[in-house]
């Protein structure tokens, strides 16, 4: 088996939490051959602990590197489509967190420029794929076309119990500047979605759907 040339894009607690320890535990298929991030520390946090990873300059020079078979998209969802936009004209394999992106928009956008694409574009909705998942489906009664789904979702403090289970490091050494330019970002195609007038909690629920309770209905 052909050993996958992997450069991820954002290094934060998902890519700390999950993947790099996924990718090194399989390193019979995978070789972490790039990396990038807009914090310094993370980055150097990475290339102490995954030798074979080269830093970038930039998420595009990664992108576009001969050296990379397989680009993973982890960095914030306002990035994501412009992210996917330069892998899919470097032709590579994609895998995108959720959400894929924050706007029906910009997934259109996305599926108009890869109707006849070669390459996997895979999203990580993991929990569709989870042992305890499959078995409910198997489980659960066929269904008409549903048209209505009402669901209740209790966000448990994950940091709190991942801080006790892993050592992810928060970076506190990010440029000011693309902090404000990227929640700048963000409110904007946020508020594309739920109108601009929406009242704050509108907002907030919004960003809790596109996150942790993407889960409960992508399965």
């Amino acid at each position: 088996m052909a050993v996958i040339r992997v450069g991820l894009v954002g290094l934060g607690e998902v890519a700390q939490s999950i993947h790099l320890p996924v990718l090194s535990d399989q390193r019979e298929r995978w070789l972490i051959s790039g990396i990038y991030d807009v914090s310094p520390s993370l980055v150097a946090l990475c290339r102490s602990q995954h030798p074979t990873a080269a830093p970038f300059d930039s998420a595009e020079e990664l992108i576009d590197s001969p050296d990379v078979d397989t680009v993973f998209i982890l960095s914030s969802d306002e990035t994501h489509s412009r992210f996917v936009r330069a892998a899919v004209q470097a032709n590579k394999h994609i895998l995108l967190e959720k959400p894929a992106c924050l706007t029906v928009r910009e997934i259109d956008e996305l599926l108009a420029l890869t109707p006849n694409y070669a390459k996997t574009i895979f999203v990580g909705y993991m929990r569709r794929y989870a042992p305890a998942y499959l078995a409910a489906v198997e489980e659960l009664p066929d269904f008409a076309d549903i048209t209505h789904v009402r669901i209740f979702d209790l966000i448990s403090e994950g940091r709190h119990f991942l801080k006790k289970s892993q050592n992810v490091l928060y970076p506190t050494d990010i440029d000011p500047v693309l902090l404000a330019r990227g929640a700048k970002e963000r409110e904007a195609l946020i508020r594309e979605v739920v109108g601009g007038g929406a009242p704050a909690d509108l907002v907030r629920a919004y960003r809790g759907l596109t996150a942790l309770s993407s889960h409960h209905i992508s399965a």
